[in-house]
């Protein structure tokens, strides 16, 4: 069995700069050094995200962060709306019952997106809705969703945003600010090319004034005591000390490259993963595709003897499918940190296995699309 290079929407692939960050000698985290560090960390997280709000890192994973958004931005009793069109984004649903607020849900077919008009249904339906919980790319499908649209129409309502951005930020443009979005979660195994274990989230005044008031009870994940921490260097409990280096080596390359650069790179890539796909002649799920990840429809229900073969035989890990979709897609990711020469890599060896299986008629024009995409050559 050869080493599997990951190439799944998550965790993704690791850059030697921050593995090498990794390794460093643990420090205090109430020290001078460590304090700089998480300043450093919450500053380009600020930028990444477009935001000029506060952003806590929690020591969880993106998760753990979307059920602290939960906990602190809504109140026993009340209602929300709840986008669901995967796995992921039904999280916020289980998580909100969990917590005993009432749901409404708006959902959407997978591989399709809720639209703005479904979301202002809800609304009106429902006046009394303190809250949206949405997903910006829902990563069971790879489909993107217009969580603009749904800003303005919750607004509008005096209610809040809340969106699950775990595998969007760093890959796509997440107008924070802009976009009124009140509360948005990252994860450190996505865009932002770090190990798992670190989640974020930005928080709008509107937000913290919410927090402040009355939400459910919460130790570890008081996003108050979180925000006044970090406004000191500091976080309320024991850090990921070594995770936190590994950002912060990680966010200093995102920022030398520039964030307009990191979100071309990824449409780059995916567009010419999507265009390898169509060539050999393969559909894809996502009806408005994530630049995280190609969810490919595959024949037969085959999904899992192609990523078996691709690892064991070529070293190439990928996805498949969630629940009933398990058998019925795989998920290619290029989410993170990847170029023209990684996808080439990931696409060979696709369609040569492909072939291999007898899903598609001939090797060759995948990787042919994938290097037209790119001008000429991957």
């Amino acid at each position: 069995m050869k080493r599997a290079r990951l190439f799944t929407p998550g965790p993704t692939a690791v850059p030697d700069e921050v593995l090498a960050a990794l390794g460093r000698p643990l420090v205090h985290h109430r020290t001078q050094a460590f304090g700089d560090a998480l300043t450093e960390v919450m500053c380009d997280l600020q930028y990444i995200m477009q935001t000029q709000n506060p952003v806590v890192v929690l020591s969880s994973s993106g998760s753990g962060g979307m059920e602290a958004c939960v906990v602190n931005l809504t109140a026993p009793g009340e209602k929300v709306i709840v986008t669901e069109l995967g796995k992921f984004s039904n999280r916020w649903r289980e998580m909100a019952q969990t917590y005993g607020v009432e749901v409404v849900s708006v959902s959407a077919e997978w591989g399709h997106a809720v639209t703005p008009d479904q979301v202002a249904a809800a609304f009106t339906a429902h006046p009394d809705a303190t809250a949206l919980l949405t997903i910006h790319s829902e990563t069971s499908t790879g489909v993107l969703q217009d969580v603009e649209a749904f800003a303005q129409i919750a607004h509008r309502h005096d209610a809040l945003i809340v969106v699950d951005g775990i595998t969007s930020v760093g890959c796509h443009d997440v107008r924070t600010d802009e976009w009124g979005l009140d509360a948005v979660v990252g994860g450190s195994q996505k865009g932002v090319m770090t190990p798992p274990g670190l989640a974020y989230v930005s928080l709008s005044p509107a937000a913290i004034q919410k927090m402040e008031g009355r939400r459910h009870a919460s130790y570890y994940f008081d996003l108050v005591k979180a925000v006044k921490s970090a406004g000191k260097a500091d976080t309320p409990y024991t850090p990921a000390i070594p995770l936190v280096f590994g950002l912060q080596a990680a966010l200093r390359m995102m920022r030398e490259e520039g964030l307009e650069n990191v979100i071309a790179r990824h449409a780059a890539n995916a567009g010419a993963v999507r265009a390898a796909v169509s060539a050999m002649g393969l559909s894809m799920l996502a009806e408005t595709p994530s630049n995280a990840t190609t969810a490919v429809l595959i024949p037969d229900g085959r999904a899992g003897d192609i990523t078996k073969k691709m690892e064991h035989e070529h070293g190439v890990k990928i996805a498949g499918g969630q629940q009933h979709l398990n058998g019925h897609i795989v998920r290619l990711g290029h989410l993170g940190f990847y170029n023209a020469a990684d996808m080439l890599t990931l696409v060979t060896a696709f369609e040569t296995v492909c072939h291999e299986l007898g899903l598609v008629d001939a090797r060759g024009p995948g990787v042919e699309a994938l290097g037209a995409a790119y001008g000429g050559g991957a």
